[in-house]
């Protein structure tokens, strides 16, 4: 008889031994969670019929699967011989299959036929969607079956990182990192150390396993000052990042922001969701006509071109206009930000208290690591914001007829792609 030696961090155990309906391993880099799990399952395929399904939120090809990964540690723990790994699929004996797939690209019809299988491993999971999630765990049916979900913390809202939170007798959470794992190797440490030396609060999330939310990792959380009241006199601004395809990923936001007397940026409103161009279109004008704002910041480029048509016409027929100015992106993100980032490092950027949209924009730019990502369009609201501080008027005596159209005029119009834009 065979004795298979089952060596994962001992923290990874009751992912073998506990039976509980989902369980989440969480942590940052070199925790060994995704290399344990795998050989967990790898050893329980020949142990009896196992059926798992193994998926991400997206996956292009079987590359980006978890396919590879079992593939190694079955290898590395010697039972090449009880497995065929093919392209698409792994088999084992007794029936024993593993099945790769991503979640973004299935409906809840399409995923049917992965009812009768005996777990479910997500990948990567804070990736994934609630829209997913909610596809994918009534799936999973079967008797007894269970979800196993890992993942490098990320955003405090995402669908994983909630369903850890809930105080649930059915749930299995194991934070583990790099401390846990008995093999973490020498190149390893020796990326974490340099990386504790030169950045702490990106250390914290890449290693330590904190949401970026939560490090801020060129955001500083205690940059932010909140407010109860707004000052009396401001002059607002608006400022939005379009997105046109409905349920894409993207979020279009508008952001409304109120300049003090003494320079102070006040965030008063917002708006943001992954709808039709009709609909933020009509919103981005509802907020421009309560607000009246000296100019309404929108970013060029193919975007703006695609819905610059839509817009002006439906300013026409509301009959209620903004002055656009359009800006042209320059440099990358980070760079772009800069200007916002100075403002809220001098203390002057306001939030207001206990507004849901102010936490999640606060938790967004404090996940910001200055490269794209995934949710940052609120982030790019600020920027535009931020490169638009030049030319934008601190509060004082309320502006006339006649120079409000003076200092409307103070807004060039930047041609530097040859893209016309009219206020009509």
């Amino acid at each position: 008889m065979t004795v298979l030696r089952l060596e994962v961090p001992a923290k990874m155990l009751p992912f073998q031994s506990q039976q509980k309906r989902h369980k989440i391993a969480r942590g940052g880099r070199g925790s060994a969670k995704s290399w344990s799990i795998a050989r967990i399952l790898a050893a329980r395929g020949i142990a009896r019929p196992t059926r798992w399904l193994c998926c991400r939120e997206t996956q292009k090809s079987i590359k980006e699967s978890s396919h590879r990964l079992l593939a190694d540690q079955i290898q590395a723990m010697k039972l090449g011989p009880y497995y065929d790994v093919q392209r698409d699929v792994i088999k084992g004996p007794q029936g024993t299959e593993f099945a790769f797939v991503g979640l973004r690209d299935h409906t809840a019809d399409s995923i049917k036929s992965y009812e009768g299988f005996d777990g479910v491993w997500i990948e990567e999971a804070h990736t994934v969607s609630e829209r997913s999630a909610q596809i994918l765990i009534p799936t999973i049916r079967k008797a007894g079956s269970e979800l196993w979900w890992s993942y490098n913390p990320d955003q405090e809202e995402d669908f994983v990182h909630q369903l850890a939170a809930q105080d649930d007798d059915d749930t299995l959470v194991v934070d583990i990192n790099w401390r846990d794992n008995p093999w973490f190797p020498d190149e390893l440490e020796k990326e974490r150390l340099k990386l504790q030396r030169i950045n702490l609060d990106l250390y914290r999330h890449v290693w330590e396993g904190e949401c970026r939310s939560l490090a801020g990792l060129m955001f500083k959380r205690d940059w932010f000052n909140f407010y109860d009241v707004l000052p009396k006199r401001l002059n607002y601004y608006m400022a939005s990042d379009y997105a046109v395809t409905p349920d894409g990923g993207d979020f279009t936001e508008h952001g409304v922001f109120g300049l003090s007397a003494t320079g102070d940026l006040y965030a008063v409103d917002w708006w943001y969701g992954q709808t039709d161009p009709a609909e933020w279109i009509d919103k981005w004008i509802e907020l421009g006509a309560q607000y009246k704002p000296l100019a309404a910041f929108e970013e060029k480029g193919v975007i703006l071109r695609a819905v610059e048509s839509a817009i002006t016409k439906r300013m026409r027929e509301t009959g209620k206009f903004l002055n656009r100015v359009p800006l042209a992106s320059a440099g990358g993100k980070a760079e772009r930000a800069l200007g916002f980032a100075a403002r809220a490092s001098a203390g002057a950027v306001y939030l207001p208290s206990g507004k849901p949209w102010a936490i999640r924009l606060l938790n967004l730019l404090c996940a910001f690591n200055g490269e794209d990502g995934r949710q940052d369009d609120g982030v790019d609201v600020c920027s535009l914001i931020g490169r638009g501080l030049d030319s934008m008027a601190n509060a004082g005596i309320p502006a006339s007829a006649g120079n409000r159209k003076d200092r409307q005029a103070d807004y060039a119009v930047d041609d530097e792609d040859d893209e016309d834009w009219k206020t009509r």
